[in-house]
């Protein structure tokens, strides 16, 4: 939809209005217009008239019905048969406030208002046998600022925006509610995208950008396992990390973890979790390759009984003995050339 400046021209008016008609027809002021053929409702034990036909001289009324004058507040509505059928605008002076249209009797397609000053569109409704489809805000300014999607009087979804932008996004799917944020950097580039299941408030994926517009994270959430995994990366671009998550209820590690080196992008460590619980073999290297120590642990405690640690020559700089329950006996520490020069006993 388009928004701009749009002048009410009496000319074009009358073809518009006209145009469900075989010939032209003048005007009527709805002043004129009576309610005929009226129904009878009780309601709270007053009878009220409902379903009215809109008559003129006793019988239906079919033609163009106007209120105001043309140089102030003016409006028109097409009617055929006592109902409201074809187009309809309100306006002020040759500014135009709002329009729409109309099926026997109800709303059909596309209505909007508009701002007075600006005239570009302040509101868009979507109605389908006079129920709203869908409904869309804007500021002056003519930037969207919501747009809703409905099903009867249920809002299926329904999106906020920032600077035209989308924010947050709620909708259905799967079966269940969902609710997608965005974040932008101030020049208007995105930040990050995250979707949450609405019930729980549980991530079901993100990604998040540095401002040169590279990737910083991803996430995604497995629904058949629940789990998770995450890839970070390096302002440069190389990878960063690799994590997998597990929920009890709450997210924890679980499962293998990777990190590297910006530099070179080597492996940096390897860890194994259980349900956030160290559990399994833990590497640390340096970023030439060269591996600087290793552990084993099972639910939680070391179990090695010697730990050796290596530097990045691959020289070894320090002997560690355990009781193999996490418990330090001993430490020796050696030079580049092997000679141990102190020992550690706690």
């Amino acid at each position: 939809m388009k928004s701009g400046v749009k002048l009410i021209s009496p000319a074009i008016l009358a073809l518009l209005l006209s145009g469900c008609h075989q010939a032209p027809q003048l005007p009527i002021d709805e002043q004129l217009l009576t309610s005929i053929e009226c129904s009878k409702q009780q309601i709270y034990g007053i009878w009220v008239e409902t379903d009215c036909l809109t008559g003129y001289r006793g019988k239906p009324f079919s033609g163009i019905a106007t209120r105001g004058e043309l140089a102030t507040y003016f409006g028109a509505t097409q009617y055929l048969e006592g109902k409201r059928h074809g187009f309809s605008f309100s306006a002020n002076g040759r500014r135009i406030l709002s329009q729409g249209w109309y099926r026997q009797g109800i709303r059909e397609g596309e209505h909007l208002d508009y701002y007075e000053q600006s005239q570009r569109a302040k509101r868009q409704a979507i109605y389908k046998n006079g129920e709203e489809q869908a409904i869309a805000l804007f500021d002056e300014a003519g930037i969207i600022e919501s747009y809703r999607r409905l099903e009867g009087d249920k809002t299926v979804e329904s999106i906020i925006y920032e600077q035209g932008r989308p924010w947050t996004h709620i909708f259905f799917q799967d079966g269940e509610q969902r609710e997608r944020l965005r974040h932008y950097f101030p020049d208007g580039s995105l930040a990050s995208d995250a979707l949450f299941r609405k019930q729980d408030l549980k991530l079901l994926s993100e990604i998040t950008f540095y401002a040169s517009g590279r990737v910083k994270t991803r996430y995604a959430y497995d629904r058949k396992s629940d789990l998770a995994t995450q890839q970070t990366y390096w302002p440069n671009g190389r990878l960063q990390s690799q994590q997998q998550y597990g929920f009890d209820p709450l997210i924890v590690r679980h499962g293998e973890q990777r990190s590297f080196c910006q530099s070179s992008g080597a492996l940096e460590e390897l860890a194994h979790y259980e349900m956030g619980v160290e559990h399994g073999r833990f590497e640390w290297y340096h970023c030439s390759g060269q591996l600087m120590n290793a552990k084993a642990f099972r639910q939680g405690v070391m179990v090695d009984t010697q730990v050796k640690t290596f530097d990045d020559s691959g020289n070894l700089i320090k002997r560690e003995r355990f009781d193999g329950k996490g418990k330090l006996l001993e430490a020796f520490y050696f030079n580049a050339a092997g000679q141990q020069i102190y020992y550690e006993r706690p």
